[in-house]
């Protein structure tokens, strides 16, 4: 544990109860700690399921709320360090229901971390505080997290590399700065999601992000450039692979 985040800060920041600041340093934290990254993500996994469930009326069958609990419940030998929610083992059962059966529409979830990790380059960027790691090696990347990265241009500046904690596991935030000045940021995750296996860009706010999949990955490539250059830009990437 770092000497600048304790476990009654994760508390926090799970619960969503940091300010900006704060909740930087601990992402900058996970980011560093891909282990404990992930069972942060877990509780936080578990956190959403459990919230979902307060409007469901009526209890779910008892062998569903049976299966829903041993879903949401921690691995053995982990002691429950978390606040006891007050919601039975039939709201659980509600929560597998719908994440199951909801089929959201437009970008995949995972864009969102895409978009949330860029603005965190961005901002290690700009703050002297915060040490850039630039260093990149796509071999020692793929054994470590069996993360399949495409091979960048070479005209690329790679500014900083980063692990980005998610619900899904680790993704690999590349961070690039164009021979045209732009900064681009580009998000790996193993997860087979519903993106396209072609890139379809969108514009987010400030942001274009350009998404899709390759097998059991998923990609997004966040700049802010316009979201028909990200999607230029993404296309060609899927096109340089070893």
């Amino acid at each position: 544990m770092s000497d600048d985040v304790n476990l009654v800060e994760i508390d926090a920041y799970v619960d969503d109860q940091l300010d900006l600041s704060r909740r930087f340093v601990v992402e900058t934290h996970l980011s560093r700690n891909p282990m404990e990254a992930a069972r942060v993500m877990a509780d936080l996994s578990t956190r959403s399921a459990l919230r979902l469930l307060a409007p469901m009326p009526q209890p779910m069958p008892e062998d569903m709320a049976r299966k829903a609990a041993l879903l949401t419940a921690p691995p053995k030998g982990r002691p429950i360090i978390r606040r006891i929610l007050p919601f039975a083992a039939s709201f659980a059962a509600a929560a597998s229901f719908a994440l199951i059966f909801l089929r959201p529409s437009g970008p995949p979830e995972y864009v969102d971390y895409a978009i949330n990790s860029h603005r965190i380059a961005m901002m290690r960027a700009a703050m002297v505080s915060q040490v850039e790691t630039p260093h990149y090696d796509a071999k020692e990347i793929a054994s470590n997290t069996r993360i399949a990265m495409p091979h960048l241009p070479k005209e690329w500046q790679i500014t900083d590399v980063q692990l980005f904690p998610t619900e899904r596991g680790p993704a690999l935030v590349v961070a690039v700065k164009t021979d045209a000045g732009q900064n681009f940021s580009l998000f790996a995750l193993r997860d087979r999601s519903r993106a396209p296996e072609q890139p379809d860009a969108v514009q987010e706010g400030a942001e274009s992000v350009a998404y899709w999949r390759r097998g059991d990955m998923s990609y997004a490539l966040t700049g802010s450039g316009e979201a028909t250059v990200m999607d230029a830009t993404a296309e060609a990437l899927t096109h340089n692979w070893s």
